[in-house]
């Protein structure tokens, strides 16, 4: 369950700690020696330490030759959280990926001035229309629905943004992302390769703190 990670502890490894992406261990530590994934879960084995990881966050960090110890844990710490504490952890933990998935998917994208002589193409004129899908946060990958209509034009904008204009392979649309658009006023920066797998794994954990929190919620009733 979600507030299972905020239980864990690991030996501190250079450059990554517990709640890392994987491609935020990828970056800093480069690749690994061998990796395995199965079921979920990949398990990174660098010299110096091995890394777990699931829903492409890592949950363990083990230093190489170490034994496997449990975490002593004082009596308070080592009871089980109440109902109220365990939605308070849950809920905490689907706002922090809620608003890590708004902040990459509203990234800024800077305009040009517009000149006579430029090719620009109009569209809209919103760049959305209004509503968003509710994405299916446990099974929905990103990367299949990005919509890249800007491509084929060297500039494009809309009459909302007059004497501005954007470079249309910097631009995507996904449908499956647009519930968290906060601006729509402007066009929305193309989401690396990099990007876009994190938003899955954010999605996972939203997914499955909603799962959670409807059953603590129907265990209540």
């Amino acid at each position: 369950m979600c507030v299972a990670g905020l239980l864990l502890t690991a030996a501190a490894a250079p450059g990554s700690s517990v709640g890392d992406t994987y491609q935020q261990v990828i970056a800093e530590n480069g690749n690994p020696r061998s990796q395995v994934a199965a079921a979920g879960v990949r398990i990174l084995n660098y010299p110096d330490a091995t890394i777990k990881i699931k829903d492409n966050l890592v949950i363990s960090i083990k230093a190489a030759g170490a034994q496997q110890q449990p975490v002593p844990q004082s009596p308070a710490a080592a009871a089980p959280l109440s109902p109220e504490a365990q939605v308070a952890a849950l809920k905490k933990q689907q706002d922090d990926a809620e608003a890590r998935v708004r902040s990459l998917v509203n990234q800024p994208v800077s305009p040009v001035e517009r000149t006579p002589e430029m090719p620009v193409t109009i569209f809209g004129p919103p760049w959305f229309h209004t509503g968003a899908t509710t994405p299916d946060f446990n099974d929905v990958d990103i990367r299949k629905t990005r919509e890249t209509p800007y491509d084929p034009y060297e500039y494009v904008s809309t009459e909302l943004n007059p004497g501005l204009a954007w470079v249309g392979r910097e631009l995507e649309f996904n449908p499956m992302t647009k519930f968290f658009y906060t601006d729509r006023s402007v066009p929305k920066k193309k989401l690396t390769e990099e990007e876009m797998p994190e938003i899955n794994g954010l999605y996972r954990i939203i997914g499955r703190c909603e799962q959670q929190l409807g059953q603590l919620q129907a265990l209540a009733r």
